[in-house]
């Protein structure tokens, strides 16, 4: 069985000419005209190769090819087509045309398997409208309620839910996704970062999604005269700010090996005048790793480093957590399977983390779950010079493809 890379092709170029912002990225936000014209396109898509398709709890896009015996649980894969604003051509679009061609091949070919095959598109995997990530797939196994998304609002003050039903979306697929219903989950991604580039190669096995702790930092010094206030008498907070962020960066690559990663996003300064001393500084401190002790540990150092500076320079600090979400370790027999079809299939691949979060993070509450990363241009995402070869999205589905296959035999 091979994929073709020209159906791939055209499905992105399809799918990509939906978007509210042509020629300036792709900005294609949940339940709107762009995202539901896409969303049509990959429905009949499924119908053309006899899937039955259906709409989940969440509003996820769900297209079902039956297997050999009933009542078994599927073999599902897929990824999202929501995006941010100015987005990229392939940020969840190459998991969801990869899937769509594998469901193809399998549908033409017909090799013998006994589980179903679903091929799903996520609704707002980004946060982009709504102000919070994964909806669709939290919705799908309960993490959200009706109530939820009646609360959940875009700008404009209308709920995930009328939305929705703006666009015509009810689920017919009433029942939450529970475990013992999907058998696994394999979805390919584009990986958003250098690493794959760097290494020459075209396939990175996800081995898990890196928990991230975000915080809210402020130091607050005293404002005066930039021109009369002596330096020893100064209690400059960007002073402060200065010595903590620097430190931030030193922490996270202490441990050699370690893949700790630390970053001060957002930076303001008050009162924000070229003869003023900054008496206040807010800055935001987001850390991630695969191991959750990392990240406590490098907090915990930071947090020392703030105490410390604060007290050397007379300056008062408040640090309030923002979110907490811990790493999830994926199956390790999913990622041993996707290795050996590549193996089977001459690919060499990577072990690696995800520094983003995905649908994929929150489906092993239900099932074992595995991703398939090809390499990013430059690293490049969430924006419109995103890149990835298609050759490399074709080795994906291909890889894809075989996994998929087996689980489903």
């Amino acid at each position: 069985m091979k994929v073709r890379i020209d159906r791939i092709a055209r499905d992105i170029e399809i799918i990509n000419s939906f978007t509210s912002t042509p020629g300036r990225g792709i900005t294609r936000f949940t339940f709107s005209e762009p995202y539901m014209q896409a969303r049509a396109y990959l429905a009949e898509e499924l119908q053309k190769i006899g899937a039955r398709v259906a709409t989940t709890p969440g509003g996820n896009l769900c297209g079902r090819i039956e297997g050999g015996m009933t009542g078994l649980p599927s073999v599902m894969t897929g990824s999202h087509i929501d995006s941010v604003l100015h987005g990229g051509r392939f940020d969840g679009v190459a998991g969801v045309v990869a899937a769509l061609e594998a469901a193809r091949v399998m549908a033409e070919e017909k090799p013998a398997h006994r589980h179903p095959v679903d091929v799903v598109v996520f609704a707002e995997e980004e946060g982009s409208r709504f102000g919070s990530v994964m909806i669709g797939s939290r919705a799908w196994i309960g993490k959200l309620t009706s109530e939820d998304l009646n609360r959940l609002k875009d700008q404009d003050g209308v709920s995930y839910a009328a939305a929705m039903a703006d666009a015509g979306i009810a689920p017919e697929a009433a029942s939450l996704l529970r475990p013992g219903m999907v058998k696994a989950m394999i979805e390919l991604h584009i990986e958003q970062s250098l690493v794959l580039e760097s290494k020459g190669l075209s396939i990175g096995v996800v081995e898990g999604i890196n928990g991230i702790k975000q915080f809210a930092v402020s130091l607050t010094g005293v404002s005066n005269h930039a021109g009369a206030t002596p330096m020893g008498l100064r209690h400059d907070a960007l002073q402060g700010a200065a010595r903590v962020i620097a430190a931030v960066e030193e922490i996270a690559v202490q441990e050699p090996g370690a893949t700790t990663v630390a970053t001060v996003g957002v930076l303001t300064c008050e009162p924000g005048q070229a003869n003023v001393i900054p008496g206040k500084v807010r800055f935001t401190l987001d850390i991630r790793d695969l191991d959750s002790g990392r990240i406590d540990q490098a907090a915990r150092r930071i947090m020392s480093v703030i105490q410390k500076t604060c007290q050397d320079r007379g300056l008062a600090f408040d640090i309030q957590p923002r979110s907490d979400t811990p790493p999830v370790r994926l199956s390790k027999e999913v990622v041993r399977l996707i290795e050996t079809t590549a193996r089977e299939k001459g690919i060499k691949t990577l072990r690696m983390p995800s520094g983003a979060l995905h649908d994929s993070s929150i489906l092993p509450e239900v099932t074992e779950v595995g991703m398939i990363f090809v390499p990013s241009k430059a690293g490049r995402s969430h924006c419109p010079e995103e890149e990835t070869n298609l050759e490399d999205i074709g080795a994906g589905a291909e890889l894809l493809l075989g996994a998929v296959a087996k689980l489903a035999s």
